[in-house]
């Protein structure tokens, strides 16, 4: 590898959903602004304001994308109407991506959806995109002012809110019900990539709701109740699907011993404390590390089909949020990478067989992907699951696809003919 991509992996690619990052990663297998962006990034920063003016000038009036307020947060979201205005009522789509990404790589699924004749939604998570990136003025008593000035000379996103916010996987599936609910949209499927398929694993389960009492009885979440009756879920796709919140998730294979969790939870608490949740470190790394050509090379390494892919647009999409979200961007990478990593996707399994044995579920699986490889933690669980029908119901389907991490945007002829013709067969009826 290359000197500047190994210094690019060793801090700045906190930034990005990287080889090192690993997120279904085996540990088995382990054992300052630069240009102008470009127009489509002039957006506004008003409570759901239209940003309809920064979409290129031939856009057809189907498209949208709009910041919406949640709990006082600017959230981006992007919508697309079915096709010639499509009355067949298909479910809607909402697309959730991975980390550090943002509603931009889900281009080319977003028009394929939207020409089967659904309604498309894409939002970028609290923290990520362009959404706001809140953060404890107490706490980062530091804001860097020369940051804040040229984030309005270059570009306008979601206000950073002076709010202590705890990332979790359950705080977005939080967001994505209510913003279902918030739409009053009935059939959903939800489509993730990465850590986006962890989102979309608790909104399908309702397992961010907690115990709470009444909800055997209140059917009103996206999930539907306990078990999950009155759910408006039609299906799940996950894209290379994560191992959990961030990587410390790897400890939990049944494989390990109890020493050797203790010997890999101790080198996980010496790089947070090290890098990931040293927070002057992260700073230093945004202001004088990561450049647009890191990135543009580390992009490239998870586009293992096609790297031609990586153009200055998906760029952009991941260094203008980084390089200019200010200390709110500091701390959702502290978090991603310290917090609790929540459930894995085989924890979710377990604890809701009533939901997950029952609805269509299918993985679509990049093989040349270094960060959740097939042959990790999580793609043999689903590998298993599917080749021996794990449920008794046949619910659980997959494709693997010659692609990197992200195989909806790296290989989008092969993946969208797999997706759609799991859309055809298991979920429009």
């Amino acid at each position: 590898m290359k000197a500047s991509s190994s210094s690019f992996s060793a801090i700045a690619l906190c930034l990005s959903p990287s080889w090192w990052c690993c997120h279904g990663f085996s540990l088995r297998q382990a054992a300052s602004v630069q240009g102008n962006p470009p127009r489509s990034w002039a957006l506004k920063s008003t409570t759901e304001a239209t940003i309809n003016d920064a979409l290129p000038t031939n856009a057809d009036t189907s498209r949208s994308a709009k910041f919406w307020k949640w709990k006082g947060h600017d959230i981006f979201t992007e919508m697309r109407a079915p096709a010639g205005g499509s009355s067949n009522k298909k479910p809607a789509v909402i697309l959730l991506h991975g980390f550090g990404a943002s509603t931009t790589y889900w281009r080319e699924t977003m028009s394929v959806l939207q020409e089967e004749g659904h309604e498309v939604h894409a939002l970028d998570l609290l923290g990520q995109g362009r959404s706001s990136k809140p953060f404890s003025k107490r706490e980062y008593p530091f804001e860097q002012d020369a940051m804040n000035g040229e984030a309005s000379a270059v570009m306008d996103m979601g206000e950073n809110t002076d709010t202590k916010v705890n990332y979790s996987i359950d705080l977005w599936a939080q967001l994505v019900d209510d913003y279902a609910r918030h739409l009053q949209l009935d059939d959903v499927v939800l489509m993730g990539n990465s850590l986006g398929s962890l989102v979309c694993l608790s909104a399908a389960t309702g397992d961010f709701i907690g115990d709470s009492a009444d909800r055997k009885n209140f059917t009103t979440y996206l999930a539907g109740n306990s078990v999950g009756e009155g759910s408006r879920l039609k299906g799940l796709c996950l894209f290379n699907c994560g191992v959990g919140l961030n990587s410390r998730n790897l400890v939990k294979n049944p494989s390990f011993s109890e020493p050797q969790r203790a010997v890999f939870n101790w080198l996980f608490d010496v790089f947070n404390s090290l890098i990931f949740d040293n927070e002057w470190l992260l700073r230093y790394a945004l202001n004088n590390v990561v450049t647009k050509e890191l990135l543009e090379n580390a992009l490239k390494s998870l586009y293992m089909h096609s790297p031609d892919r990586v153009d200055g647009e998906l760029v952009d999409s991941f260094y203008y949020p980084a390089k200019l979200g200010g200390d709110g961007a500091i701390d959702a990478i502290r978090q991603i990478y310290c917090n609790d990593a929540g459930l894995t996707p085989k924890e979710y399994h377990d604890k809701y067989p009533e939901i997950l044995d029952t609805l269509p579920l299918h993985l679509i699986w990049g093989l040349e992907d270094a960060v959740t490889p097939i042959e990790g933690d999580v793609g043999l669980f689903y590998c298993d699951r599917v080749a021996n029908n794990r449920g008794g119901k046949g619910m659980t389907t997959i494709d693997c696809i010659k692609s990197g991490h992200m195989p909806f945007d790296d290989n989008p002829v092969e993946t969208h003919a797999a997706m759609t013709k799991w859309l055809q067969k298991k979920v429009v009826t």
